[in-house]
């Protein structure tokens, strides 16, 4: 094969769906097709721009190594000290994240995050705001990416074996200036290379392509032996495989070696090059899968217990599962537990959850709506009266509910609206276990647990001077905080599933079933009254549907028509608060998450922003 009809060679090869790399006998690369430019991050598909540099002294450089010292330039602890970051302790294989400023004594203290080789997490996760930007940084080992965002823009790289992930800032603008992707081994551009003082080139569409034709084999590959055996064959030695896995610059692939002959003289060699990684990631995927499932043995038995113990609480995420396991916690032991909430998320379901999981399983259980009942008559409900203790008290005086649950369990619902008046008292009866009858003289022990719950904040309730701190802090031994519906909506059709039956049950109606339509409805609704409002509009469904199905038209949320108005209202400072949330977050997503921009066009501080962050919970 002659080299000297190059545009027709490079016409054709490009036409196939395989990479296709010709060297001569000195292993100068002849040919490269532009299948083996995409298989090895040559060519420029990035949808993000930069221009060409190098990193200068002052920028800001953030690390993810999955694996260091193996696909990253040789990277070592060492490497790491011109970011400011001095830790021995660093070996090779290790995970890391690491922070800092290049060469130079930067505004924030460097920042490194590392895992020991082998070890068995899922995540490493450095979440921190830098100058006034919020960066992250995740290595997912599960799924085998690593992934940083900053001003929550996402530069994304995945790994089958090891990778070095790198974005720098310039020192001045902050702008991006550089981000790592893949075909770095090819172009110079591992991490190691760029602290080092390489120039890095160019990315994004239009930008320079790396012009391989004339270069050594081993300026684009790294001398592994495929790359060698690629060269040797060049060179005259006599080695043909067909269909041979290999990995090229730590990329799985099927390859296919062939000599390169003209008048019975070797002129160099032909690599065809097939792309396995996806095939390679399927296999990882599937290993993953396998132990995952192993692990998902050993705690199957933990979930059928909390299934158990909490067989009215309902839902598969994460977070109710945390619930629960907390929850189990709480139940065995004395300490006063506070659950958070808003309104309609089962509170009261977990509260006696705890008492029937507890020792007092068989001791009452008595439930106080502390909102519901007047402040004139809630202390003498709470403590009881004696006879004659005031206009129209029982002539032989009346036990409160702390008598009537002694030996049991206390269920304070809405204690954020117990009036400032009688918290003193109620301190001191869960304190001391012990109070005075309204009109009495005899102090009353008793011997109960105190589990209170609130849809309040109670910290920016003391702040206001409506919560007495002592009394906070009585009560908040043991937190658990139930999250909203509309943020764990994979929740919504096991509850569906649970309560759906107990409705029809209730109505006396034969079980009915719910069409997929209608479950789409409830898993676009936002539930601003939560689990109670569920029930109430399957309730109405129910009513509704006349034969065994419930249909979408018979789901009666949002705008659904006059008919099927949403019938929840909230209270006016709530609403301005949801609205204010939307606005927010509307901005951030029209600017691609740049909060500078998104502070300008709402004309807001970047003190009150941040705040209004913090307060809405907006990642």
């Amino acid at each position: 094969m002659a080299f000297e009809s190059e545009y027709y060679v490079k016409m054709f090869t490009d036409m196939m769906s395989e990479g296709f790399i010709v060297i001569d006998s000195q292993g100068k690369i002849k040919i490269y097709n532009d299948k083996a430019k995409e298989i090895f991050g040559i060519a420029n598909t990035q949808r993000i721009s930069h221009h060409k540099g190098k990193i200068e002294e002052g920028d800001i450089v953030i690390i993810a190594d999955n694996s260091i010292g193996q696909d990253d330039g040789n990277l070592d602890g060492k490497s790491l000290e011109v970011l400011g970051v001095k830790n021995p302790k660093v070996k090779e294989g290790d995970a890391l994240i690491a922070i800092g400023t290049y060469g130079a004594e930067g505004d924030f203290k460097p920042i490194i995050k590392f895992l020991r080789k082998g070890h068995k997490e899922e995540k490493l996760t450095v979440d921190e705001t830098i100058m006034g930007m919020d960066i992250k940084v995740e290595i997912d080992f599960a799924n085998r990416f690593i992934t940083i965002w900053v001003e929550g823009v996402e530069y994304r790289m995945l790994y089958l074996n090891a990778i070095g992930h790198m974005v720098v800032l310039d020192g001045q603008s902050l702008e991006m200036k550089f981000y790592q992707a893949h075909g770095y081994t090819a172009r110079g551009e591992s991490v190691n290379d760029l602290l080092r003082g390489n120039t890095y080139m160019a990315k994004g569409e239009g930008t320079e392509i790396l012009d391989v034709l004339g270069k050594d084999i081993f300026e684009i590959h790294k001398s592994d032996s495929m790359i060698q055996q690629f060269l040797n064959v060049a060179m005259g030695k006599d080695i043909i495989y067909i269909d041979q896995f290999e990995e090229i610059n730590g990329i799985p692939t099927m390859c296919t070696l062939l000599p390169v002959e003209q008048g019975g003289r070797r002129i160099g060699a032909a690599l065809k090059v097939e792309d396995i990684s996806q095939i390679k990631k399927a296999i990882s995927e599937r290993d993953y899968a396998i132990n995952k499932l192993e692990q998902a043995e050993n705690l199957l038995l933990d979930e059928k217990v909390l299934n158990k113990a909490f067989p009215n609480f309902s839902g598969n995420s994460q977070q109710i599962d945390e619930i629960k396991r907390m929850a189990l916690k709480a139940s065995k032991t004395n300490s006063n537990v506070l659950i958070l909430g808003e309104s309609g998320t089962g509170k009261s379901i977990l509260a006696r959850g705890i008492h029937e999981n507890s020792k007092y399983k068989d001791k009452p259980f008595i439930y106080v709506n502390c909102g519901a009942i007047p402040d004139n008559l809630l202390e003498s409900e709470l403590f009881g009266y004696e006879k004659g203790a005031f206009t129209g008290a029982h002539s032989q005086g009346k036990k409160g509910f702390f008598e009537i649950a002694d030996g049991g369990t206390l269920f304070l619902d809405e204690i954020g609206d117990i009036p400032l008046s009688l918290q003193g008292k109620l301190l001191e009866a869960i304190q001391e276990k012990s109070f005075y009858r309204v009109g009495g003289i005899e102090r009353i022990r008793v011997n109960i647990r105190i589990v209170s719950a609130t849809n309040k904040n109670l910290e920016e309730e003391m702040l206001k001077g409506h919560f007495r701190e002592e009394l906070y802090y009585r009560i908040n031994v043991f937190p658990i905080w139930i999250p909203p519906l509309r943020e764990r909506k994979q929740d919504i059709i096991p509850l569906v599933d649970f309560l759906l039956p107990k409705i029809c049950d209730e109505l006396g109606t034969k079980n009915k079933r719910i069409s997929s339509e209608a479950k789409n409805l409830l898993l676009r609704y936002d539930w601003p009254g939560n689990i109670r409002e569920l029930e109430n509009i399957l309730e109405r469904a129910v009513n509704l549907s006349e034969g065994n199905n419930i249909l979408s038209r018979h789901i009666a949320i949002g705008n659904r028509g006059s008919e099927e108005r949403q019938e929840h209202i909230i209270e006016l400072k709530k609403y301005l608060e949801v609205q204010e949330k939307k606005a927010i977050e509307k901005a951030l997503d029209y600017y691609g998450g740049n909060k500078r921009k998104a502070m300008e066009v709402l004309k807001i501080s970047k003190t009150t922003f941040y705040e209004k962050l913090k307060k809405y919970g907006i990642k």
